[in-house]
């Protein structure tokens, strides 16, 4: 998608860069046109036609979206697992400040987090209230979590049948306790999405910042 065909003088296809512009508003379309095709934010991600044409960071917004309306989460982060370095690393983001992000940036099995419990046991981890959890009382991880307005959360492994998961996909919440939304539904989703692309070679530091 980021490129646009055009011709040349003799006819034959050509290819510009799109400029910044252009390439939200393309992503934009891409959604727009989605969502009316399916009905609501999780549908988009089982789109054949929108997984086709859109890009990665597309897709990424597609996800956060449904992570906080389908998923009724107040955050949400979108972790892929770099397979070489065994680690998980903040590709797409939702309401989080730059230390957050810092902090948070890569998380390996041995992080007290419930995104590197679900990385090891590839089952979803449900923290009713993180001030409760095994998980983070006594741990590093606890304040930086606090900080950021976070008391629940709950991280899904992204499965596509493979051996590795896919990444992360974390919905966090500012009160205690669960019951709001279709979480699963979203991470379902997301896990098809995801497939449709190679798995993530970027390095550590660079995530795709979208907001709402």
């Amino acid at each position: 998608m980021p490129d646009a065909t055009q011709h040349n003088v003799n006819g034959a296809p050509c290819h510009r860069r799109l400029d910044p512009a252009e390439l939200r508003n393309t992503r934009l379309r891409l959604l727009r046109e989605a969502y009316r095709r399916g009905g609501d934010h999780a549908a988009v991600l089982f789109d054949t036609e929108f997984l086709g044409d859109a890009d990665k960071p597309t897709v990424m917004e597609a996800i956060l979206r449904a992570a906080l309306t389908v998923g009724g989460a107040d955050f949400c982060d979108l972790q892929v697992h770099d397979r070489q370095e065994g680690a998980l690393r903040i590709r797409a983001q939702h309401g989080f400040r730059p230390a957050f992000l810092s902090f948070f940036a890569s998380i390996t099995t041995g992080h007290p987090t419930a995104c590197a419990k679900a990385l090891v046991t590839r089952t979803p981890v449900l923290v009713d209230d993180v001030t409760r959890s095994p998980i983070f009382v006594g741990q590093p991880t606890l304040a930086p979590i606090l900080d950021a307005g976070i008391r629940s959360v709950a991280s899904y492994p992204l499965l596509d049948g493979g051996p590795q998961p896919l990444g992360v996909l974390s919905l966090h919440y500012s009160r205690p306790g669960f019951g709001r939304g279709a979480p699963e539904l979203v991470a379902l989703g997301a896990a098809t999405a995801l497939k449709h692309f190679p798995p993530d070679g970027d390095g550590p530091g660079h995530w795709y910042n979208f907001t709402l």
